[in-house]
Parts: C-alpha cells; structure tokens; sequence
C-alpha cells in the first residue's frame, strides 16, 4: 500500500471513529459526488444496476462474490445518484455488507482477497467448462472469462489491503 493510500485509509478511521450510523452513511455519501453530466450519470447508473444484480445472484449461488459487486455498484452509484448510493448503503439485503466495507476504510485484509480470488477463479472455471459442455461456441465462455478477470482485477489491485493487528487478550 503506497502512502497516499495509507494517508486516506486512516483519514477515513479518523473521520468515522465515535460517530453513530447515520453520521458514518453522511459522511460516505458526502465523498461522493455525482457527474454533472446527465449521459454519464445514467450510465453508471445502469452499470450500478447491473452489478447489483450480480450482487443478487450472489445471496442465491454458493460461491459467487457478492461484496465485490456491491462495492463495484457503490463506485457507480457514487458516481451516478446520491439517493441510489444511500439505497445500495441502508439496503436490507446488502447495505450491511457494504456499510462495513466503508467502515473498515475500503480495504479487505491480504487472507480475504485470496479467498475472494480463489473463489472468484474456482467459479469462473467450473461455469467456463458447464457452458463449453452445454456445446457454448465460445461467446458465454469469453463473457464468463472476461467478468471474472475484471473482479480479479479490482479485488486483486483496486481494493486496498490492510494489515491485521493482532491484539494480545
């Protein structure tokens, strides 16, 4: 982690830390401000959407990443509309999940991003070779490779990684 990660990771604890839920959602919504561009709000905006689908067929198959794709979704909405980022960040479903994301300063420990990769990996595969024996001519499993190298991708190196501090009982 460079130092200007580190700079605003431990910004993020130091402006979080004492605050209730509502103070800790305000303070996220208020680090994010939408494109004034209408076209390229509605564009990630539906980027948004889509992920929040992918999200949702996460809770439904074992193994498939959700908090990767809420987090892609928060960086659209983040982008696109305020009110759908504080939909995405109070949901029932997921608003949980993401809440803590943000929380733990936007970054997962070096052990989670190896399970998520792994996982992210192991999925990709076996539904590149369902698809392939479904006789597939190749389209589902370029689209299935392509999605799973981009999650890789961003969980791999846009995500930063923070360091676990054992604290002694």
């Amino acid at each position: 982690m460079g130092s200007s990660e580190a700079n605003s990771t431990s910004s993020i604890y130091l402006d979080i830390e004492g605050k209730s839920d509502e103070e800790i959602l305000e303070h996220i919504l208020d680090l994010h401000k939408p494109s004034r561009n209408f076209i390229v709000r509605w564009v990630w905006n539906v980027l948004g959407i889509i992920f929040v689908i992918f999200a949702a067929i996460g809770t439904v198959i074992p193994g498939w990443p959700t908090t990767s794709w809420l987090v892609a979704a928060g960086f659209c909405f983040g982008r696109s509309s305020r009110r759908m980022f504080r939909w995405l960040l109070t949901n029932r479903l997921f608003g949980n999940a993401l809440l803590e994301y943000y929380k733990a300063g936007k970054a997962l420990p070096l052990h989670s991003k190896i399970v998520i990769i792994g996982i992210i990996s192991v999925v990709s595969a076996l539904s590149i070779w369902t698809v392939t024996k479904l006789g597939d001519p190749g389209f589902g499993q370029t689209t299935i490779a392509l999605v799973a190298l981009i999650g890789i991708w961003f969980v791999g190196w846009k995500v930063p990684t923070i360091e676990l501090v054992a604290h002694p009982n």
